[in-house]
This record gives C-alpha cells, sequence and structure tokens, in this order.
C-alpha cells in the first residue's frame, strides 16, 4: 500500500505540509484554481509572505482549468499575483524547502477530497540552481496582476465563441518576446485571412508568438484576447512600468528592461513607438496622447 505522504493521487499532503511550516511561500502552475489554493492558504501561517506566479490564457480559463478569481483569495491574504503566458512549471517553494513537479493548484492535481490525477512532487532545496533560475526568469518577466488584468482576461474568456477552438500551433517560447511589426491593426485582418501573403508572412510570427488559437469569429473577441496575452509576461511589466511617464523617460526605462534581460535594442524609441501602439490598441485602460507616443492609464 502506497504511503500517504507519497503518494501519487495525494500530492496536496506534502504540499501541507511545506506550506504549514512556510513563512514565505512561493507557487508556481501554469493552472491554479479557486478549490485547489484554498486549502494551502488556510494551513498557510497568518504572518507568512505569499507570491504566486501563474497564467491566465483566456481559452484556459473559458476551460476552467484556471481562474483569475484566485487573484481576489491571494491579495486578500496579503500575497501577490503574477503573471506569465507561457510559465508552464510546477513549484512549490519555502525559505528551506521545495517540491517541484507536475501537481497544479487543483483539485484533482493535488488530490484534494478524493484521489486525483496521477501526479509527482519531489522534494529539492530552494537554492538549487536550476530552481533559483525559475525563479530569477519569473520574477524578472513577469507582470504583477492587478484587478483590472483579472477582469480584462475573464472578459476575454466570455467572449470566446463556445464552438471548440483549435490550439495555436508551437508558440515562441521567448520569455522575452516584444511586438516587433509597428501597425497592431493589421493582426485581425491576418488572422482571419483578409490580408495577402506577402503580409502575412511579416505578421504570422507575431500571432504565434502570442499563442492565439485559431477559430475566434469576431474582431473584438481577437482584440480581448490579444490584450489579454499582452497583460502577462514581459509586455504586461512594460506597460505597468513605462506608462504615466514622459517619452523620453519611458523610452528609458524601457532600454533598462531589456539590456537586463540581455535584449539588444537598435533604436529604443522605434520599439517604445511600436510597444506603446500595440498597447493603446489591445489594452483596454490605455491610451497614447494623441500625436505622440507617452502612453497613460
Amino acid at each position: 500500500m502506497t504511503p500517504p505522504e507519497v503518494d501519487p493521487q495525494r500530492c496536496g499532503l506534502r504540499v501541507l505540509e511545506l506550506v504549514s511550516a512556510a513563512t514565505k511561500l512561493t507557487i508556481v502552475a501554469p493552472f491554479i484554481t479557486a478549490a485547489g489554493i484554498k486549502p494551502l492558504l488556510t494551513a498557510l501561517p497568518r504572518d507568512a509572505g505569499l507570491e504566486v506566479y501563474t497564467r491566465w490564457r483566456p481559452d484556459e480559463v473559458a476551460a476552467g482549468v484556471s481562474d483569475p478569481h484566485v487573484f481576489d483569495l491571494v491579495v486578500a491574504r496579503g500575497g501577490t499575483v503574477s503573471l506569465h503566458p507561457i510559465v508552464h512549471a510546477k513549484a512549490y517553494l519555502s525559505a528551506s524547502a521545495a517540491l517541484v513537479g507536475s501537481a497544479n493548484v487543483t483539485g484533482n492535481g493535488l488530490g484534494w477530497g478524493h484521489p486525483g490525477a496521477v501526479e509527482i512532487l519531489v522534494g529539492t532545496s530552494p537554492s538549487d540552481p536550476a530552481l533559483a533560475a525559475l525563479i530569477a526568469v519569473l520574477r524578472a518577466t513577469s507582470s504583477t496582476a492587478t484587478e483590472a488584468d483579472r477582469d480584462a482576461v475573464l472578459a476575454a474568456a466570455a467572449a470566446l465563441p463556445t464552438a471548440p477552438l483549435q490550439a495555436a500551433a508551437e508558440p515562441v517560447d521567448r520569455t522575452d518576446w516584444l511586438p516587433s511589426y509597428r501597425m497592431p491593426e493589421v493582426l485581425w485582418l491576418v488572422y482571419s485571412g483578409q490580408r495577402e501573403k506577402d503580409l502575412t508572412d511579416f505578421v504570422r510570427p507575431e500571432l504565434q508568438a502570442l499563442g492565439v488559437p485559431s477559430g475566434i469569429d469576431s474582431e473584438s473577441a481577437f482584440n480581448a484576447y490579444v490584450g489579454a496575452i499582452l497583460r502577462q509576461g514581459f509586455t504586461g511589466r512594460i506597460a505597468q512600468e513605462c506608462s504615466n511617464l514622459t517619452t523620453i523617460r519611458a523610452v528609458q526605462r524601457l532600454t533598462e528592461l531589456s539590456t537586463a534581460r540581455g535584449i539588444a535594442v537598435d533604436d529604443p524609441g522605434l520599439l517604445w513607438e511600436t510597444l506603446a501602439a500595440w498597447i493603446a490598441r489591445f489594452m483596454p485602460g490605455f491610451q497614447r496622447i494623441p500625436g505622440g507616443t507617452r502612453l497613460i492609464r
């Protein structure tokens, strides 16, 4: 008989043991639901720090495997939720212990209430180089979720058609991806097959990087989806840190963030102009000052 503490269908028991002794807890998982995280928040000491890294892709939210309402539960405990659209790791870290493996923060992943999926979580040190590198990348290229982000993703999920969507081709798994095509209004025309092949060849890499699934049937739903993805990861962090700045200061901050990631920027002003156009078009609440590239929200 499998001992309860290593039962692959009840991985949550090991997580609870780690959480109950934590002075600070870091959770990394692409899929987190309210039912999955509530037992962890109950077990977490009241004075413990809390940070959560996850992703809110609208199609996954619509499918119920990810839940932006987790934001409210985490914030109520004084924690933060950070977003990265291609995070796939699953890890649970305290100051002195860590578990890594396959289990998402869902009732099925952790086996709450009944045997769940067959998963694995392996104990390791939080200072393990691979784990430290993961956290460093996430902290450098994730955006801090806000109520506006939560609401935008929920709206994008609700706008998707009821017919099943076809998963996008393998996305460009770059944690530091930034858009380079200067006319974001063309994206929908290319996605919906309304533009010639020469233009499609320029724009298709942007759609691939965003991971937009096939089957979205309206421009408004498409724009909402793209905006939800742009709010997450490196683009979301730039939007948060560079808005409400003068154009000169925004370009400087963009250069600082890019340099920190080892990204060579030939023309920072042009890159900021491109980013500002994308953010203003796809992210409600942000707008450009007419006749300039200053972004406000």
